[in-house]
Formats: C-alpha cells, sequence, structure tokens
C-alpha cells in the first residue's frame, strides 16, 4: 500500500474516531442519539429510554353508547383524516364510546406517543400536588424547589409563569438548530442541566409566548416534593384512579433518569380519551375529584392577563397548559395537544371528548395557533354528535 493512501486511510480513521469519541461526551450525545433514533415519530417510545406507567388495579372499559359507529362521517372528512395519516379517531358523549376508526394497523392497545399533549397531564399533577399541600399555590416562585433559580431575575419566576408559558426564559420552542434547548431536551441525557442553564431574557409573566422549558421546570418540582418519578406519580395520582386499561410509557431523558415532563407520554387511544373527560368534568372522574375542581376551573379558562407576543392582545388560547379553541365562534373546546396532531378536545356543551392521533399535521401558518385541518376532525366529530 502506497504511503500516501496510508496516510489518507489513518486520517480517516482518525477522524471517525474522533466523531465517534464526541458523540459519546455530554455536549454531542444528542447528535448520536439522534443518528440512532431519527426524526421525530409517535413511536419513539420504541428507540428512546422509557419507565413504564401503570394502569389502573381496577379497569374500567368505556361502555359503548347504542349508536356506537352507526353515524357516517362525510367522506371528504375521513379523507382529511387519512391525509394526515391519523391512526385513531375516536368520539365519546355522556360518558360512552360512540365512536372509533382506527388505520394504519392501530388498534385500540396500540400505544401512541403524546408529544406536548404530555404538558396537560404535568399541569394536572401540580393541581393535585397544590390539592394535597405538597405545593402551597401556583404562585410560589420556582426557586423554592430549584436550586439554580435562587439567584438574579430567575428568582421571580412562579409556577404560574411556567403553566402560563410566561416565564420569560430562552427556551426557544422555534429553534431547530442542533445544539438548541429542543434537541438538547429531546434527544440529550440530562435534561435537569438544560433548565438550569436557562436564563430570563424577557419580562416574566407579561407574555404568553409557547416554551416546552417550562412546562419540565414543573415536572423536575414534581419530582422534587412527591421524591418520586413522574410515571410513578402518573400511574398512582391519575391512571389507578380513572379505570386506565393499558400500561403506558413514558419517555426518559437516559436510562433510569428524568422524564421528558414536556413531552413523550404514550398510552392508548381510548386512555387518552379518559384525560379528556378529566376535562370535560373539571377534574372529576365518576363519584371521585382526581384534580380539585377550582384548579382546573382556572387551569381551563385563556390566562387573558398575559399578551400574546404577536400582536400584544390579551391571548384568548391558553391557561395552565391547557389549549382553548373555539369551533364556528359559538362552540367552546378544551384540549390536549402535541406535534403531529395529537389531539384531545372536551366539548362542553355536547358533553363530549374527542380524541385524534397520527403521523402527520399541516404546515403552522405565522400567527395562527390551531392547524386547519384540526376544525375537520372537529366537524366529523359534531356530525357524530348530532
Amino acid at each position: 500500500m502506497k504511503k500516501s493512501v496510508k496516510n489518507s486511510l489513518f486520517g480517516l480513521a482518525g477522524v471517525v474516531l474522533l466523531s465517534t469519541g464526541l458523540t459519546y461526551t455530554p455536549p454531542f450525545v444528542h447528535i448520536r442519539n439522534y443518528l440512532q433514533r431519527g426524526e421525530v415519530n409517535i413511536m419513539d417510545f420504541e428507540k428512546h429510554p422509557t419507565r413504564q406507567v401503570l394502569a389502573s388495579s381496577r379497569p374500567e372499559p368505556w361502555p359503548l353508547d347504542s349508536q356506537y359507529n352507526k353515524v357516517e362521517v362525510a367522506q371528504n372528512l375521513l379523507d382529511t383524516l387519512q391525509k394526515y395519516e391519523s391512526t385513531a379517531f375516536l368520539v365519546f358523549q355522556n360518558g360512552k364510546l360512540k365512536y372509533e376508526k382506527y388505520w394504519n394497523e392501530a388498534n385500540a392497545q396500540t400505544r401512541s406517543q403524546s408529544f406536548s399533549a404530555a404538558k396537560s397531564v404535568i399541569s394536572m399533577l401540580i393541581g393535585i400536588a397544590i390539592g394535597e399541600g405538597r405545593i402551597k399555590s401556583v404562585d410560589e416562585p420556582v426557586a423554592n424547589y430549584i436550586d439554580s433559580f435562587r439567584e438574579g431575575e430567575k428568582a421571580k419566576v412562579t409556577l404560574r409563569n411556567c403553566l402560563t408559558m410566561s416565564s420569560g426564559l430562552d427556551w426557544h420552542e422555534g429553534d431547530k438548530g442542533v445544539f438548541s434547548n429542543n434537541a438538547y431536551g429531546y434527544y440529550g441525557e440530562d435534561i435537569a442541566k438544560v433548565i438550569d442553564g436557562l436564563q430570563v431574557e424577557k419580562p416574566i409573566g407579561k407574555e404568553f409566548e409557547y416554551r416546552s422549558g417550562d412546562t419540565q421546570i414543573l415536572g423536575l418540582i414534581l419530582e422534587k416534593v412527591y421524591r418520586k418519578k413522574i410515571a410513578d406519580l402518573a400511574s398512582e395520582k391519575i391512571f389507578q384512579q380513572i379505570g386506565s386499561e393499558t400500561n403506558a410509557l413514558w419517555m426518559l431523558d437516559k436510562e433510569d433518569g428524568h422524564e421528558k415532563s414536556f413531552c413523550c407520554l404514550a398510552p392508548t387511544a381510548r386512555d387518552y380519551a379518559r384525560f379528556g373527560h378529566l376535562m370535560l368534568w373539571k377534574g372529576q372522574w365518576k363519584d371521585r375529584q382526581i384534580v380539585p375542581q377550582p384548579y382546573m376551573e382556572e387551569a381551563l379558562q385563556p390566562a387573558t392577563y398575559l399578551l400574546n407576543r404577536n400582536n400584544q392582545k390579551p391571548q384568548q388560547v391558553y391557561g395552565f397548559q391547557f389549549w382553548i379553541q373555539p369551533y364556528q365562534d359559538s362552540v367552546y373546546t378544551v384540549s390536549m395537544r402535541g406535534l403531529l396532531g395529537q389531539l384531545i378536545w372536551a366539548i362542553p356543551s355536547k358533553n363530549a371528548v374527542v380524541v385524534r392521533l397520527g403521523h402527520k399535521e399541516s404546515p403552522h401558518q405565522q400567527g395562527v395557533f390551531f392547524r386547519p385541518e384540526s376544525y375537520h376532525y372537529l366537524e366529523a366529530a359534531m356530525q357524530v354528535l348530532k
């Protein structure tokens, strides 16, 4: 072998070894994980470390409505559901399952990743912690629980600021860069360190600006006050109480690490509907109050004391990690929602809950909070609910 060829091969080997080594060091480990796990997907729980969320020891199967799957949904609306690669579409009314359809080999036992719909579960756990006296109030400073918030402007950030996405912290949700907090948060292995590194860059408690980091802060607080893992808390305080039928999974930053509280819970469609009913029934499940009603009533109303950063008008769409979406200007809905169109609505005027899960969503338009196809999903639900 010629010397020049040998040198080239040794050089290439060195680059490979260096690159491999770098991906195992803390600043670069998320790159390795991304290369191994690929783009985000509703089945990511199969590739990321997880912790089990145990289903109820007393499961409560959903009763079927007398009109179960007897109402036909217009073909153009079914076409929209298929266009965005929906896997599940369920409609409940009066506590009964009225319509259920699955695609792409999914079924009632299929788990599906929530993405940011999990934020609403964290909010419910915060409400429970307040009801149990583990947390004094939503207006407590985060500094009471997380040491890195004890100095400077960060000492002014409260739980309310995190619940309403008004912390002013420098987690930029729109940043898709390799070294963004989003990348470290989803593919990295030390989410607590990411949170410790955040700094205040905008006035606190003034504007609504969506930040996944705000929810992760709440998750770390819950771990601190209960001295338990989020998955175990979710099972004990919610899943066990609402008759969940199937064990769920919650993705972790690393093996035996922290749950990614801002996302990444994976239940079945039927169990997602139980969270929808907690919204509908203001924290109550049948004869049991799971989340304190006063907390849920505030959580499900828009925090209009905050400004929408896009137009500086009072925001009308977000409460305590729940979305408020009007339908045809007259029907009020509240929802849990996540990336790629994971949607769980409660429609109080119809005493109904709707679940849509799937692989795709339309591109987000500037200044629009709700993607256009979501209105088609609601229209399909309304056809079932007539």
